[in-house]
């Protein structure tokens, strides 16, 4: 899989929401394909943090794209993570040979957790998306971090599925998620960000071409997402004068990103608030609509969050 600028710069920010020393769990092995601008605004970040190794970054930026693949371990270190591993099919760089789409405890015993886990470009290419989620919610420490970066649109053949970010404020809801981050963005770094007004960090700072979006706006069902010509006119035409509605601004943001990048990526920063078992989300559009009590009763309330430590 490859941790690319987007990724490196997500990372970065994830430090600032995460205690001293965190360890981190990748799903699937990464080949580090940052580029030079995205670990030099890392570097210039960096100044402030005394635990960050900042010769090791500076080394990063100063290497060449082919030296950097193996990478992707030493940058977390560099970051001040106290342990780094990944889980895929083969033991390149090092990973922890599990098949995700096997539940990680049942089958193979495996119960450590940590800070942060990262789903970065591994997810779509695994059948069972329950497993998958599931397998990260153990992973993860009550107060982690979750991390998702995931194609959008136009991914056409990558892999078995793309990602809505509807899926992720789903599964905040159902299972009692802190939702630090919702976004769109291409491979760069660039795109739309939203942050819950108090989460009280720099967080947003650190990714500096996310521009803010209201996470209504992410939210919304965007039905055509570029019109151009005569019919793109009058469409126009009809919203002079007028609020654009939530998804004719979700609609413009992806059709300016799309000008840069065809190809977009979904992201979300997930804090996990307790021990509660993981549970299976209904997208919102749909609760309301259950004719069944129990069911609505289990897919309509979010699980209660206990304080994280």
């Amino acid at each position: 899989m490859s941790f690319n600028p987007t990724m490196t710069l997500l990372a970065r920010a994830a430090v600032e929401l995460l205690p001293p020393r965190p360890t981190v769990i990748e799903l699937g092995n990464q080949t580090f394909n940052a580029d030079d601008a995205a670990l030099r605004h890392v570097v210039g970040s960096a100044a402030r943090r005394s635990d960050f190794d900042h010769d090791g970054l500076t080394s990063l930026l100063g290497a060449t794209s082919k030296d950097r693949k193996g990478k992707t371990e030493a940058y977390y270190r560099c970051l001040g993570f106290a342990d780094y591993q990944a889980i895929d099919v083969n033991a390149t760089y090092g990973s922890l040979i599990m098949d995700l789409n096997r539940d990680l405890e049942a089958d193979y015993d495996f119960k450590e957790t940590f800070m942060l886990v990262t789903n970065n470009g591994t997810g779509e290419h695994i059948f069972n998306q329950a497993s998958v989620f599931r397998n990260i919610h153990r992973l993860a420490k009550p107060g982690g971090l979750m991390l998702h970066l995931l194609p959008f649109m136009n991914y056409v053949n990558h892999g078995f599925y793309c990602f809505h970010p509807n899926l992720f404020h789903a599964l905040a809801h159902r299972n009692g998620y802190g939702l630090e981050a919702l976004g769109i963005a291409n491979r760069y770094g660039a795109g739309v960000l939203f942050t819950p007004p108090d989460q009280g960090t720099d967080f947003a700072a650190l990714l500096p071409d996310m521009k803010p979006v209201e996470l209504r706006t992410l939210l919304s069902d965007v039905k055509n997402t570029r019109q151009t010509g005569w019919q793109g006119f009058k469409k126009r035409l009809k919203r002079i004068g007028r609020e654009p509605k939530p998804g004719e601004r979700f609609n413009e943001s992806i059709s300016r990103l799309q000008e840069a990048d065809k190809n977009l990526l979904v992201f979300a920063l997930l804090r996990k608030q307790s021990e509660e078992a993981f549970e299976l989300p209904i997208q919102g559009l749909y609760a309301e609509a259950i004719d069944d009590s129990q069911l609505r009763t289990d897919y309509s309330a979010p699980k209660a969050a206990a304080t994280a430590p």
